[in-house]
């Protein structure tokens, strides 16, 4: 196994890599991560102090994944899952680099490709989240690897073992209580990069659905068995270069002949043996071609004969050239941002032995987006061209953005009354705005549907069912419908009475009397007191009018008060607590002199 060997900080501390990643990438997504996380099993936490591996119960060691991310000794089960998804060849807008398991799930929720475990059934290479307390939110990551009856097969990283904390293959109960939810990446699995070498350096297929026999009545076997990959060209120079490949033969079937097919048309190859009849499982081949003419395009494919039958892998070409670069390739050819959104495209350039400058990035409309050393910002609503081009050689490639409006950040949402809630919202978009559309449901599960536009950062949602609970989502509208944003996270409110608002507190000692402001629709009201502070209220009473009087109190002590409406269907939330301070009353004064008198001559006056 190769050992690279890296150093960290000014002590000269020395972490040895004793798990590289020696997996050469298909261009096959799925693939490609699960085999990436595998070469990984076993890597454990590092020491800081001396660069050994942790003992068990240790923790807050150096990884790899963690310096990756700039951040060597923090948890690190996030960035593995993103670390190996980079080393695969997965582009960011397919698994993003984020290090935060719950940030990871609001990512791939925005997108429509979080999915909670309930009915959901997982497959190979899809992101599996967990928290061990039961709780809502993700607390670690992992890979799935395989899926069998009612056990997922893992690889996750930062997960306890019988050392300290590594990587780990593990098998879980697809069932289990601590499992939040999978996401699906959107893997670019259905399409081969040939030709773009520095992104997709072997692309493996798998040729037929049906079987190869050995003759006669005997089970055949699958051709799943095989694939023949064609790998990059080497040494590429003005008259040379040599072909690589690379077959892996699972089957029980030897591989009688391989090698090469090639020529200067891709309908004249000729075929080139390199190997004769082997068992091996894994076979590398690789063929130098000479006399081969400048500025000339060459064409070749692998090949393997099993049983008579022969299997090629894709056709991949290259052109004969002096050091100039002949081609630039992106890994994207099209990204779609948001306003404020950064995203980042790589370059190279072809043959791979080309001398390359600095690649210079322009951009066809800096107010839509910018772009610098790969990395686009999106600026405003539209579309443009980002292009990386290297004057030597003056070669160049582009690659089309679309920025859309960025979504509503926040959703306040107000019971106004039994039929109507106001939805309100915080935007950010300033420019390009054409106006809003609302969204309902009575669900977050359930499909939202647009239920009004508006061009302001309000609506009013009328007609609506007494009791029933609704869930909104905002979308910002662009002046072209490609520039909408996505939707924004929901924000649920339910349709109650309105909330009384009490007008006045009296005293008549020792009593206090309360009135309200009545509320249409209501059938009681309930009275809530709390003595002294505004914090322990309790229910002290009920009352089918706007009033009611409260004859336990004590005179010098402080009540806080509120009240509730209720009907048949819904009861209002709590009004806002208002305080009353009982005082002492004196007892009206007496005139003497008309009760005596009153008393002794009724008739006096």
């Amino acid at each position: 196994m190769l050992c690279g060997v890296f150093s960290l900080g000014a002590e000269g501390i020395t972490y040895r890599d004793n798990f590289p990643n020696t997996h050469r990438n298909t261009g096959g997504n799925t693939a490609d991560i699960i085999a990436v996380a595998k070469t990984q099993i076993g890597y454990t936490e590092l020491s800081t102090s001396t660069g050994k591996p942790l003992a068990k119960g240790q923790d807050g060691g150096y990884t790899k994944y963690g310096a990756w991310f700039g951040a060597p000794t923090t948890a690190w089960c996030a960035f593995f899952v993103a670390w190996c998804a980079n080393q695969a060849g997965v582009s960011t807008s397919v698994i993003p680099r984020i290090g935060n398991c719950a940030s990871m799930v609001n990512w791939f929720s925005k997108r429509g490709r979080y999915f909670p475990k309930s009915g959901f059934t997982p497959k190979a290479g899809d992101l599996i989240f967990f928290n061990w307390n039961g709780g809502s939110t993700a607390k670690h990551i992992g890979i799935v690897t395989g899926v069998k009856g009612n056990e997922v097969y893992v690889v996750e990283g930062n997960t306890g073992s019988s050392v300290g904390y590594r990587a780990e293959a593990k098998t879980r109960k697809k069932n289990a209580s601590y499992i939040l939810g999978y996401a699906r990446p959107a893997y670019n699995d259905s399409s081969t990069y040939v030709g773009s070498y520095s992104f997709a350096a072997y692309a493996a297929s798998k040729y037929g659905s049906g079987t190869y026999s050995s003759g006669g009545s005997g089970s055949g076997a699958s051709t799943s068995h095989l694939s023949v990959i064609t790998a990059t060209a080497e040494s590429i120079k003005a008259h040379s270069a040599t072909l690589m490949g690379r077959i892996a033969n699972s089957s029980s079937y030897a591989v009688s002949s391989s090698g090469f097919y090639f020529g200067e048309s891709k309908d004249k190859m000729k075929k080139r043996k390199v190997k004769s009849y082997t068992n091996q499982k894994s076979i590398s081949l690789s063929l130098s071609v000479n006399d081969l003419s400048v500025d000339k395009t060459y064409y070749y494919c692998t090949y393997a004969v099993i049983k008579g039958k022969t299997y090629k892998g894709p056709v991949y070409s290259f052109t004969t050239v002096d050091d100039r670069p002949q081609q630039m390739v992106l890994s994207e050819n099209h990204i779609t941002l948001a306003i404020g959104e950064t995203g980042e495209i790589f370059s190279a350039v072809l043959p791979l032995n080309a001398s390359s400058e600095q690649t210079k990035w322009l951009t066809s409309n800096e107010m839509v987006a910018t772009a610098q050393n790969g990395i686009v910002t999106g600026i405003g609503a539209g579309n443009c061209t980002v292009t990386a081009k290297s004057d030597y050689g003056n070669v160049s490639a582009d690659c089309n953005v679309t920025v859309t409006l960025s979504p509503v950040k926040k959703i306040n949402t107000e019971n106004v009354n039994q039929t109507s809630i106001r939805i309100t919202w915080e935007d950010g978009n300033v420019h390009d705005l054409a106006g809003y559309a609302v969204y309902r449901s009575t669900s977050p599960d359930a499909v939202f549907t647009c239920i009004g536009k508006t061009t302001t950062k309000a609506f009013l949602d009328s007609s609506l069912e007494e009791g029933e609970t609704y869930y909104y989502q905002v979308q910002c509208l662009g002046v072209s419908e490609e520039f909408n944003s996505e939707m924004s996270f929901y924000a649920k409110e339910t349709a109650t009475l309105p909330t009384p608002v009490i007008e006045a507190i009296t005293q008549s000692s020792p009593s206090v009397s309360i009135k309200w402001g009545k509320v249409d629709g209501a059938e009681k009201y309930y009275i809530y007191r709390s003595e002294g502070t505004p914090y322990n209220f309790r229910l002290i009473g009920e009352s089918e009018s706007a009033s009611f009087t409260d004859s336990r109190t004590k005179n010098g002590k402080t009540y806080f008060y509120a009240v509730s409406a209720e009907s048949e269907l819904s009861k209002s939330k709590i009004s806002q607590n208002i305080s009353f301070t009982c005082r002492e009353i004196a007892p009206p004064k007496t005139d003497y002199f008309a009760y005596f008198t009153q008393k002794i001559n009724p008739t006096f006056v």
